[in-house]
């Protein structure tokens, strides 16, 4: 078949199909931590799952496409398939996650690969079963292999894009997962309906010997194709292991977002796309394909050293030079990990686009046998892909750190390019000094990776500002790093998992993260079973061990790190960290709720922002969740943002959690929120809560008059179902904190959301029951008022106008003990 015979719905076809496979996946990566919990570990065995059916299914399809009279409908076939199971599969993997509990481990995770392993199987066989239908005719075989590969890869770099982007906040995982399957089902439809024409598509015996020219001029003395697979192997182990090691690098850089890991992918796939595009644009000579493969492993080699030197200083070159110039927080979100994507993680990964599919070509030995030897080169580079990311993030994350890693990963692919130079690639004497020259890079670099000093990744604030490091550890959850501003024990601390804050170093931080803890005790319960879900720097783990009568403290903790950096903050935490009533359980909060046996009397929540990777514990199903989980009279203790949630977001938030709680409450604490769950309606006895707020000690980072503290309450539940109604709830499906709105990033929305609050207030002395001084709460409450005006004309920076309301607010309420220290930490 020549050029113009060849089916024009070919490349459209690689286009769309590599759209929906990237779209299946990032869904099947959500799936996954719903159910198999938010961890690295958890993703990166679900990236290599998904890998490994790629690479089952190419070997497998790949050795039978070659003898089939009809490719097409094969591939027709095999796109029906993956629309049904993939979309299948996920549904039923949204089943099994409403069900993790009742489950073995073992089996959950079983059934998981299992659903996952079919469609990514049948995915593994649609490239070889298009190289055979592209491969037909007289054109030149690399060119029409470079360009499937480059249609595919600009397809897979596409549906990352949309799906991240766009399709998952706009039409939730459902709708995206059935918007894919149905483009499958499509693709499938449209081929069964006008098949691909098979002229000259005829199967592996029919072929005559005479008519197999491709392989003529591929070999070369001394390459074998044992060489080219190693070759395979170690680009494939090399391009995903590096993709783990550049996201662990940008976690620690970046804004930890949705949107910007989305973007990160794209590029990573972006730069397969340019590769294969640049060897179908200009292909090598035959005579010329083994020279070629040699050169870009080693240029490989080298763009990942001088990569990894720009990956280590990246807040140097891009963030501070221009700070001025990304003002708007949006822009900080995409523009700068675009381009650092485009600087750091494209470059490598066009060098691996182009190798792939050149070290194809140079092992398929004639027309006959394009979808086998095209299967093998891909099943055997998937295999490496399978090993990167498990390799990279399980054994050299914890042993080397991100940046030596890198370095290592390097050192192995320079490896590679030696192989091909001993064995004559680069033409000349087979043991001379050029050909000897990248082995013994090789193994200088792997000396230096392993040999030399570790080389921290600080967040910018810390790297900025050269604060002192006291606590540094890169394990296989997070970068963990807790610095000191100059100035001995005393000076302010910082606490950091990848580049989100632990614990604020503000009074205000300080003060939500003691409310979230004694609130629940404050209001008449009394613990004994308590999960925090966040340990954190321990510091609202210290305030319910300070409790009478607990006696089990579990605390669910992603970062296990934290426990021994938490020695830091002995201060706060009075080294809540080595009571014995704690159990430290590693891993995500949410799954470890849903394997949980008994229930709680409390459950404590103080994760991240929701924005920043902590989503879904602010769905319906979380809150729900919690809910199921408590024991009668329990509760409910979460944090709440007021920053970088828009007015709809937070409502919408508020909203959701009174579905579940519809008796829980709204807490102020000066620039936080704290969700309050209840079953029963909430009417604390306020001489219990006097007598409580007594026994909890003096504390500078929270006052506790218990008028002071009993102001604090801003919504009761009518009030919240007044101000929440018509509010979007939050789901896991559609999850407007994970995909959110450009407006949550509005430095401005901290102020509209206290003034929304604060105008809402309601009277606590309605709330509470047995006021000896009804009067005095009253006072209290009008001075809180005047707290939260005061506050928002601070951060509008209205400062005399905010300092004028907080002696306002201290003449009104002379006995309270905080107005005296906020007017002198503003003034």
């Amino acid at each position: 078949m020549t050029p113009e015979r060849r089916d024009p719905r070919l490349l459209p076809v690689a286009f769309l199909s590599g759209f929906t496979f990237l779209a299946f996946e990032v869904c099947w990566h959500r799936q996954m931590a719903l159910g198999l919990g938010a961890t690295v570990a958890a993703a990166t065995a679900v990236l290599s799952t998904f890998m490994a059916g790629l690479g089952a299914g190419a070997w497998w399809w790949g050795r039978h496409v070659d003898l089939s009279a009809r490719p097409g409908r094969l591939l027709a076939l095999l796109l029906a398939g993956i629309g049904v199971t993939a979309t299948g599969g996920l549904a039923l993997a949204g089943i099994v996650a409403t069900r993790s509990g009742s489950l073995p481990v073992a089996a959950e995770w079983t059934l998981a690969i299992a659903l996952l392993l079919v469609p990514t199987f049948l995915m593994g066989g649609v490239f070889p079963v298009l190289g055979r239908l592209v491969s037909v005719g007289d054109a030149p075989l690399t060119v029409a292999l470079g360009r499937l590969y480059a249609v595919e890869t600009l397809g897979s770099a596409s549906g990352a894009l949309a799906t991240g982007l766009v399709l998952l906040g706009a039409l939730g995982q459902r709708g995206t997962v059935l918007l894919a399957g149905g483009l499958d089902l499509a693709l499938a439809a449209m081929l069964l309906a006008r098949p691909v024409s098979t002229r000259a598509v005829e199967p592996a015996a029919a072929v005559p010997a005479a008519r197999s020219r491709a392989g003529a001029a591929t070999r070369v003395p001394g390459i074998a194709r044992r060489d080219v697979l190693v070759v395979a192997f170690v680009c494939g182990l090399a391009s995903l292991g590096l993709q783990a090691l550049w996201f662990r690098l940008f976690r620690v850089y970046f804004t930890n977002t949705s949107y910007t890991f989305a973007l990160v992918s794209a590029m990573a796939i972006a730069g397969s796309f340019v590769g294969s595009a640049w060897l179908a644009r200009r292909p090598p000579a035959a005579d010329r394909r083994h020279q070629a493969l040699a050169r870009v492993v080693l240029l490989l080699a080298v763009v990942t050293v001088a990569a990894t030197a720009l990956a280590a200083r990246l807040p140097q070159v891009l963030l501070f030079p221009f700070e001025a110039a990304l003002a708007d927080p949006f822009l900080r979100v995409l523009v700068v990990p675009l381009v650092a994507a485009l600087l750091v993680v494209l470059p490598p990964a066009a060098c691996a686009g182009y190798a792939l599919p050149l070290a194809c070509r140079l092992l398929v030995r004639d027309r006959r046998s394009v979808g086998r030897d095209f299967g093998l080169g891909l099943a055997v580079n998937t295999a490496g892909s399978v090993v990167g990311p498990l390799l990279a993030t399980f054994a050299l994350l914890p042993l080397l750190g991100a940046v030596r890693s890198v370095l290592l990963l390097a050192s192995l692919v320079l490896g590679a390019a030696a192989l091909l130079a001993v064995r004559g690639a680069f033409g000349g004497a087979r043991r001379g000094p050029a050909q000897l020259a990248p082995a013994a890079a090789a193994v200088v670099l792997l000396a230096v990776a392993v040999l030399s000093p570790a080389v921290p990744v600080l967040p910018p604030s810390v790297a900025r500002f050269g604060r002192q490091i006291l606590h540094y550890r890169e394990s296989i959850e997070g970068t963990l790093t807790v610095a000191r501003d100059g100035g001995g024990p005393s000076a302010t601390k910082y606490s950091f998992v990848d580049n989100s804050a632990v614990i604020g170093s503000s009074y205000d931080a300080y003060k939500v993260v003691r409310l979230v803890g004694h609130l629940p005790y404050l209001a008449g319960l009394d613990a004994r079973r308590v999960l925090v879900v966040g340990f954190g720097m321990g510091v609202t783990a210290s305030a319910i061990a300070a409790h009478p009568g607990l006696e089990v403290l579990e605390c669910a903790e992603l970062v296990p790190g934290l426990r021994e950096a938490a020695s830091h903050y002995r201060d706060l935490n009075r080294d809540v960290a080595h009571d014995p009533r704690l159990r430290l359980a590693p891993g995500d909060g949410r799954r470890h709720l849903q394997r949980s046996s008994g229930r709680y009397d409390l459950i404590s929540c103080d994760p991240t922002h929701p924005i920043l990777g902590s989503g879904a514990l602010y769905t319906r199903e979380w809150f729900e969740l919690c809910r199921d989980r408590l024991a009668p009279g329990g509760m409910l203790s979460q944090y709440l943002p007021l920053h970088k949630l828009g007015e709809r977001e937070l409502l919408g938030i508020i909203r959701t959690f009174h579905e579940a709680f519809p008796e829980g409450s709204v807490w102020l604490g000066q620039y936080h929120a704290v969700l309050l769950g209840t079953m029963t309606p909430l009417q604390p006895d306020f001489a219990q809560w006097t007598v409580r707020a007594a026994s909890l000690g003096r504390d500078q980072t929270f006052h506790t008059e218990p008028h002071h503290l009993a102001s604090l309450l801003v919504l009761d539940a009518a009030a919240v179902a007044r101000l929440t109604a018509g509010a979007p709830v939050n789901t896991d499906d559609r999850s407007y904190t994970e995909f959110f709105a450009r407006g949550c990033l509005d430095e401005h929305n901290l102020v509209r959301n206290l003034r929304l609050l604060g105008a809402a207030r309601v009277d606590p002395a309605g709330v509470f029951t047995n006021v000896a001084d009804p009067a005095r709460l009253q006072v209290a409450a009008a001075s809180q008022r005047l707290v939260t005006a005061a506050l928002a004309l601070l951060l509008d920076g209205d400062r005399e106008g905010g300092l004028a309301l907080l002696r306002q607010a201290r003449a009104a309420d002379p006995l309270d003990q905080e107005l005296p220290f906020l007017v002198r930490l503003h003034q």
